[in-house]
């Protein structure tokens, strides 16, 4: 390692595209992480405000004089227009200032000249975030999204490409980009509803699955041929054809499955563990991915939480401490990928309360685990608000809306009553992971990044149109608390799992400071939302 490599020891990373995040890595491990929308509370907002860099600094006790190295990621080349679509502008103005030299070697912030890289290869980075944070020693670490399938080795702390040009056969994913546009008017949003709808595609009990012909190798085709055998599906007033959605499921079901086959024994030739680590934003899919990698010859699967180009950041700065510099690998806990590190003080919590004061009731309660639990058994809807925000789109029990999965009115209600969003879409269980294989077949899933069947019935509220569920499976050492609170509900009903959501409302971001979770019980439906030794109610409108 050189003397200018030996001193890097700090490393502030940018994401500039869709999901603008940052992280400033110190001694090779993140001290602080921001996702700009959970501040802004405009989803997907791009890039980083002046506001976000005060906010990572802080969280991370540094200033810019700390800061060796600054990794500029997606910067003007990967632009998505559904920023432009939403918004009415690609937001670009809130952007912090900087100034980068001719060379791409250095960049100007604040006053200071810092060393920089602009624009490392975004698959790679995509693939960095999964690898460097899994347990592998070596490892076949994929990323998929919608400009590409990119696939590297992973050995030691080093990721090389692999010389297979999966692009040009793989087109499911720009297919899916397409298919989101036409039914919800954008694919950064819609992608996750096209696989909610899908199910309601499938062919009825017994009628034949007509296969998609090797004739279908363009959207037209495609829609051709979901035309032929069209199920309508009203949503907000437009019948959409949740066929559509069916036959771009099943194409990146079966092409994942593909690239699965294809990459499996190329680890055995090379003597790389049968492990696979996924990226890029259709690593969100559970479905398909889960069913690639049990048709594989992989044993052993990791993600990251921030699949998306929220992770794109944590993955440019591990591969530039491990790869580039030549540190070597560190192990991490699962809190520490799930949550990052503010959480609240007790100051910001009575701040919002009393900033609302006229509009709700506090109770303080000893035992709020277990009222929350009698709570939930009685049919109320619960906000779930505990310690720092989740790193990436999955509630994984600090930001959550809780609700008894017993219910069969339960999905319908927080659709059209909470979340204000499509009839469709499903809801996931949290579940006890020592209880999951019993409901789900597989207990490791502490991201609700993979999709099961479900085994048992009795759980209607959490159990889509097809048998499956995305499944968090939640420890004790993970979260404390909610894993309690599971527990709990157990101990009350026999059932080892509640539903859980993201505490928001449709076309809101995750709910991150109290005044976020206050406002999300004011501005929907919940029944309560309950902070630790707190639940609190809107107060009655008075006659």
């Amino acid at each position: 390692m050189s003397a200018e490599h030996r001193r890097v020891r700090t490393i502030l990373s940018i994401n500039f595209n869709h999901d603008g995040s940052a992280v400033l890595l110190r001694e090779g491990r993140p001290a602080g992480y921001v996702n700009t929308e959970r501040y802004s509370r405009v989803k997907k907002h791009p890039g980083l405000r002046e506001d976000d860099l005060d906010e990572l600094l802080d969280q991370a006790g540094a200033t810019l004089a700390d800061i060796d190295h600054i990794m500029l990621c997606n910067l003007h080349n990967m632009d998505s227009p559904d920023v432009a679509r939403l918004h009415g502008s690609d937001l670009k103005h809130t952007w912090l200032e900087f100034w980068v030299n001719q060379r791409n070697t250095e960049v100007s912030l604040r006053g200071r000249r810092i060393p920089c890289t602009v624009n490392p290869d975004h698959h790679l980075i995509h693939a960095a975030t999964a690898y460097y944070t899994s347990p592998f020693d070596s490892s076949m670490a994929v990323a998929i999204d919608p400009t590409g399938c990119r696939a590297f080795v992973g050995r030691g702390n080093r990721l090389y490409p692999l010389r297979r040009d999966l692009d040009a056969w793989f087109n499911a994913n720009i297919g899916y980009c397409y298919v989101s546009e036409l039914m919800f008017g954008s694919s950064i949003v819609g992608a996750g509803k096209v696989m909610g709808l899908a199910p309601y595609g499938s062919p009825p009990d017994g009628a034949p699955h007509e296969d998609v012909p090797d004739t279908v190798r363009d959207f037209a085709s495609l829609v051709t041929l979901a035309d032929r055998h069209p199920r309508p599906v009203d949503v907000g007033g437009r019948q959409l054809n949740a066929t559509l959605a069916y036959y771009i499921q099943l194409g990146l079901e079966r092409q994942m499955a593909a690239v699965f086959t294809e990459l499996g024994p190329i680890c055995a030739r090379n003597d790389i563990g049968r492990n696979i680590c996924l990226s890029g934003g259709t690593a969100l899919n559970a479905i398909a991915t889960q069913l690639a990698f049990e048709g594989s010859e992989f044993t052993r699967l990791h993600f990251h939480p921030a699949c998306g180009d929220d992770g794109t950041a944590i993955g440019a700065a591990l591969w530039h401490w491990h790869h580039v510099l030549g540190n070597p690998r560190q192990a991490y806990t699962n809190p520490e990928l799930m949550y990052g590190v503010r959480a609240y003080p007790e100051a910001a919590v009575r701040r919002a309360l009393d900033a609302h004061a006229a509009d709700l009731v506090v109770e303080e309660v000893g035992d709020y685990i277990g009222k929350t639990a009698e709570l939930l058994t009685g049919g109320a809807v619960i906000g779930w608000y505990q310690g720092a925000s989740e790193i990436g789109p999955r509630a994984l029990g600090h930001r959550s809306i809780v609700a008894d999965p017993r219910d069969p009115a339960m999905r319908d209600r927080l659709n059209s009553q909470v979340k204000f969003r499509e009839h469709f879409r499903p809801f996931a269980p949290s579940v006890l992971a020592e209880r999951a294989a019993d409901w789900f077949g597989l207990s490791d899933s502490p991201f609700m990044l993979r999709a099961a069947p479900v085994l048992k019935p009795g759980v209607p509220a959490v159990t889509h149109v097809d048998g499956t569920s995305r499944l968090q499976t939640v420890t004790r050492p993970d979260t404390p608390a909610f894993h309690d609170l599971i527990r709990a509900f157990d101990d009350r009903t026999g059932i080892p799992m509640v539903l859980n959501t993201s505490l928001n409302t449709k076309g809101e971001p995750i709910a991150e400071t109290p005044e976020d979770a206050v406002r999300t019980l004011l501005d929907s439906r919940l029944d309560h939302l309950v902070m630790p030794g707190r639940i609190i109610s809107r107060r009655a409108a008075r006659a």
